[in-house]
């Protein structure tokens, strides 16, 4: 396999999922539909009230996030391999950098929606592709969310989908995943 460089999704796949996504749905007044589109549509007062909530509860979740189970081990294989790691998420450039403080994380590269559009846009998976001197068709992206799958696919990088209670697998992801670890027999590393 000619994969160079991972692109980790962050709430769901690098930590539990903290975020809670109903409770910024009720506070906000935002019907179910993805939340940041749903911003986007709004005049720029009330965009600024809704990112407003969004930022407080997406900090919130970032203190008190918790890893994965296999992620240290997990990343620290593939830095042993020279394959280059990504973090791609949809959240706060704020939120990002308390989990990486927090848990003591590095990455080659770090993405969130204040550095370019958020997925399923195939341009984050792009301008990490670019920073990592890497194609698309060297990269996998992974995530829990058929938004990681879209971005992945639309960039022409593989994809794979972590099982989880919450989603059903896209049937475009190149690989599914129970763990994080299964990972490193998909790269043999």
């Amino acid at each position: 396999m000619s994969i160079k460089g991972v692109i980790f999704d962050m709430d769901g796949t690098i930590t539990e999922c903290d975020v809670d996504f109903e409770a910024i749905r009720r506070e906000a007044r935002i019907p179910n539909v993805p939340i940041l589109e749903y911003i986007e549509g709004l005049e720029e007062q009330k965009r600024g009230e809704v990112f407003a909530v969004l930022e407080r509860h997406e900090a919130r979740a970032a203190v008190n996030s918790r890893l994965r189970k296999g992620v240290m081990e997990v990343l620290e294989n593939l830095r042993k391999k020279g394959i280059k790691t990504a973090l791609l998420t949809r959240n706060s450039r704020r939120s990002v950098e308390t989990i990486l403080k927090r848990h003591n994380l590095k990455f080659d590269v770090v993405v969130s929606r204040d550095d370019a559009p958020p997925k399923p846009s195939p341009q984050p998976v792009l301008l990490i592709g670019k920073k990592l001197g890497l194609k698309p068709e060297e990269l996998l992206v992974v995530g829990d969310f058929h938004f990681d799958v879209q971005a992945g696919k639309a960039a022409g990088a593989r994809t794979a989908f972590l099982l989880n209670d919450n989603y059903h697998p896209p049937q475009e992801a190149d690989y599914q995943l129970h763990n994080l670890a299964e990972l490193l027999q998909i790269l043999g590393a």
